[in-house]
């Protein structure tokens, strides 16, 4: 499968990393050199700089016929005419477009974007070490909402800490695709320790996604 992926600093980091093998062939692409030097040493992949809402960057880039487009720019208007040039010149077969506000949505699918995901957060950022009462918390609403991928940090007071994930009883309703650790992706296993301020990305369905959230963050007795 070809894949393109413009723009996008940890995102574009982290979805290199997911698809990188696997008989996919990526064209990774980013306006920024920093991210782009970074994406390169991290994962190993060669990276395009450029900005992919422009026709001879995606020339040059080698971006034609792409199963899936991937736009993860800062600004919602340069992933949408990132989407629309791949998809009406390039002949992208499918275009992501991922949104800051939750009000394109509806509109830039509209408008014929294939899916567009908003990555608003859904409750309040207020961590302060360990001492918040609250944990970060991001989703991100995927195909009209069937499906919730759920970033959750772990911490010392949560019950999962310290054990391994063949320990823990994990719901078969949802999935642990990955985890970041101290700026490193980790793949998991059963055999896989769950750390504090580890984060949890958790794939389940909408309607479990209560569910999921009050197992991982349950706190121990005590605390």
């Amino acid at each position: 499968m070809k894949i393109v992926i413009a723009g996008g600093n940890s995102q574009a980091e982290f979805i290199t990393s997911m698809f990188k093998g696997k008989d996919n062939q990526l064209v990774v692409i980013n306006p920024n050199k920093e991210e782009a030097e970074l994406i390169l040493k991290r994962c190993r992949v060669p990276v395009y700089i450029g900005e992919p809402w422009r026709k001879f960057v995606l020339e040059e880039a080698g971006a034609y016929d792409a199963d899936v487009f991937i736009a993860l720019c800062e600004k919602d208007t340069d992933n949408y005419a990132s989407c629309i040039l791949a998809q009406r010149v390039f002949n992208a077969k499918k275009c992501i477009c991922v949104v800051s506000n939750p009000k394109n949505v509806d509109l830039y699918k509209s408008l014929g974007i294939d899916s567009v995901i908003s990555s608003t957060y859904l409750l309040a950022e207020s961590i302060r070490g360990e001492s918040s009462v609250e944990s970060l918390i991001r989703t991100l609403s995927l195909d009209n909402d069937k499906i919730k991928i759920i970033e959750s940090v772990i911490l010392s007071r949560h019950k999962i800490a310290n054990k391994k994930i063949k320990e823990i009883g994990f719901p078969r309703y949802a999935s642990i695709a990955a985890i970041y650790r101290d700026y490193h992706l980790l793949i998991p296993n059963g055999e896989v320790e769950l750390k504090p301020r580890d984060t949890l990305l958790i794939v389940t369905a909408t309607e479990n996604q209560k569910k999921i959230l009050n197992f991982v963050q349950a706190e121990r007795e005590g605390k």
